[in-house]
């Protein structure tokens, strides 16, 4: 079990994760609170997509940006000065919403806040990780970020339902804005790394650098394409939660509270298994089939009617999701060229800007149709298009 947490044995990473597993708290406290805000304000599945859309828009047009700059400064600095602008947005909402004032444009406001920040907060923590830990430790660190937030999502979706429930929305803004504070604490305990050296003196010179370099690096190009599929129609069920928590089960905050819990835990379980590996071979065939898996646990987490069966679900789907973000990351940052890192990594949270592409169109439709109908469908897309390019990119199945 020692080689389960090997790279938190490194001082300067050690502070890192302390830091990532503050905030993974309040990512997963954040989808609880501002799904039940708007679905509260609103009782719109459609609200939902478009209230969250916001992060994805300022991600897709910063996020290549955000990259280049995490390749160009300090990523400590970097890191330090978004997480307390975060922190900033959040002690705002949350006296809005303790002064009666919240509106759901306010909510769509800060979520494009959120990923303004996040598209330059992401790219510099992720390429940092690489930056601490030695190759053969990589792996093990990023499972271990992901055991992080899969451990603050049980714990963390819990508190906020709880907290909304029996205290108030505004309780939850004001633990996620003290948990922003901790996280910016720690990574002042890292030193500043040297900078990686760059052949161009502007950003835009280092955007160009950075697509001509991924043009050359095609299985790169497809580990990218891939993320942009589990955007596009694996992740907008999370939009959609608290309309099916509501209207499918009954359930209120503290339920909603749970649902979260259970994709958390899976994620634990499942990053901690990835942590225990460290070294495994055959990445891309995992990669491929922990996807194809997913598609069929979301299928089955709407068409169960059994609620343990909706919980167990769920936890799959989390569990998944966590075992392919450690698998595709570790790729990433492996195969691809220390100057180019961050601008990689930009690349992969900018298909994340791509989500209003799968969740508008979710929520739209799931107001007329039910979200059952919704997601059963996207899962049966995602085992669709992974099924398909396992057998038409074999080369995808060698990656190590």
């Amino acid at each position: 079990m020692r080689g389960t947490w090997k790279a938190l044995e490194n001082r300067n990473y050690r502070w890192l994760w302390l830091g990532r597993l503050a905030t993974s708290g309040t990512f997963h406290m954040q989808n609880v609170v501002q799904g039940w805000l708007v679905y509260d304000l609103t009782g719109s599945a459609f609200a939902l997509a478009w209230v969250g859309a916001g992060w994805s828009v300022a991600m897709l047009t910063f996020g290549l940006l955000g990259g280049a700059m995490a390749d160009r400064v300090d990523k400590r600095r970097l890191v330090f000065g978004t997480r307390l602008a975060t922190l900033g947005n959040t002690l705002f909402i949350g006296l809005l919403v303790a002064s009666g004032l919240i509106q759901p444009w306010h909510l769509a406001l800060s979520s494009f806040i959120n990923g303004l920040i996040s598209a330059f907060l992401m790219p510099a923590q992720q390429s940092l990780v690489s930056d601490l830990v030695e190759p053969d430790t990589l792996m093990n660190a990023v499972s271990l970020d992901a055991v992080g937030m899969g451990l603050m999502g049980i714990v963390g979706a819990s508190v906020a339902g709880a907290c909304i429930d029996h205290i108030g929305p505004e309780a939850v803004y004001y633990l996620m804005t003290t948990l922003h504070a901790l996280s910016a604490a720690a990574i002042l305990r890292i030193p500043r790394l040297p900078l990686a050296p760059r052949e161009t003196r502007s950003a835009w010179a280092d955007l160009v650098a950075g697509a001509h370099y991924l043009r050359g690096q095609p299985l790169l190009a497809l580990l990218l394409a891939l993320e942009g599929v589990r955007v596009l129609f694996l992740m907008p069920y999370q939009s959609l939660l608290p309309a099916f928590a509501q209207d499918s089960l009954g359930f209120d905050a503290s339920g909603l509270g749970l649902l979260q819990s259970a994709i958390g835990f899976g994620g634990l379980l499942a990053s901690l298994i990835a942590g225990h590996l460290g070294g495994l071979k055959n990445k891309g065939t995992l990669l491929a089939r922990s996807s194809i898996v997913a598609g069929l646990c979301l299928i089955l987490f709407v068409a169960v009617r059994w609620v343990p069966g909706v919980f167990a679900s769920l936890a799959l789907v989390g569990g998944l999701g966590n075992l392919y973000m450690v698998l595709s990351s570790t790729l990433l940052l492996s195969h691809c060229a220390p100057a180019y890192r961050g601008r990689i990594v930009s690349m992969s949270m900018v298909a994340w800007g791509l989500m209003p592409l799968g969740t508008l169109p979710s929520g739209a439709i799931a107001d007329r149709v039910g979200v059952p109908w919704v997601v059963g469908l996207q899962g049966a897309v995602v085992m669709a298009i992974f099924a398909f390019v396992s057998w038409r990119k074999p080369e995808l199945k060698d990656l190590q």
